[in-house]
């Protein structure tokens, strides 16, 4: 992202299926500006699959591993970091009166949240319009500019930093999973071919990671 920008970062944030807005919606807390959520696009998805995709392999440390063993071992990882979403979300299920930690961590709590027949975004909107990724300090940094809504559908409005993500690999594969998961929900069919990915559309709710 640029140095000359600064974005909120989003300590804990979830993403869910929006069927009125026909959207995945990135909903968050931040510290100041309070409750946030962003419309992501199908469009604005596979530019996120993409850039995350393409850096992957560095974040991983695979620049130096033969192609050809890649898949094999970004199989074994991504499952690794999904099996420990499951762990988490299921701790955090026998344990609803435990408050979920917010502050950045390595142990990324994770936590399931009930499903809303037509979850209503509150607070501040906006629509997702650009993504800066970049790798610093052995983390992906996604940062997210948008549109205010419904500000931007009745006049000219300015494209604004919203909110940025900074995951380390075990957090990249588990927001690889949600998106892919949420997509399929939505029955986008996203042209994402990756055989160590499980996409799963059964009634799947809006999913919570701590990072």
């Amino acid at each position: 992202m640029s140095e000359q920008t600064t974005y909120p970062l989003a300590q804990r944030f979830s993403l869910g299926f929006s069927a009125y807005e026909d959207r995945l919606l990135l909903t968050t807390e931040l510290k100041e500006q309070g409750p946030t959520t962003v419309l992501l696009t199908r469009r604005m998805v596979l530019l996120m699959l993409k850039q995350i995709l393409n850096k992957l392999p560095a974040l991983t440390g695979l620049e130096q591993t033969p192609v050809s063993y890649w898949q094999e071992v970004l199989e074994l990882t991504h499952q690794k970091a999904v099996d420990r979403h499951k762990r988490e979300a299921e701790a955090n299920q026998k344990a609803p009166d435990q408050p979920a930690p917010v502050d950045s961590g390595d142990k990324g709590n994770n936590q399931q949240t009930e499903p809303d027949s037509d979850p209503k975004p509150p607070g501040r909107l906006f629509l997702a319009t650009e993504l800066t990724c970049q790798l610093t300090d052995e983390k992906l940094q996604l940062a997210f500019k948008g549109l205010p809504v419904p500000e931007a559908m009745q006049a000219p409005s300015a494209h604004v930093p919203v909110l940025a993500l900074s995951l380390d690999a075990t957090h990249v594969h588990q927001v690889i999973q949600l998106l892919i998961t949420q997509a399929t929900k939505a029955m986008w069919h996203l042209p994402v071919n990756l055989p160590w990915l499980e996409a799963k559309a059964d009634n799947q709710p809006a999913q919570t990671l701590s990072h």
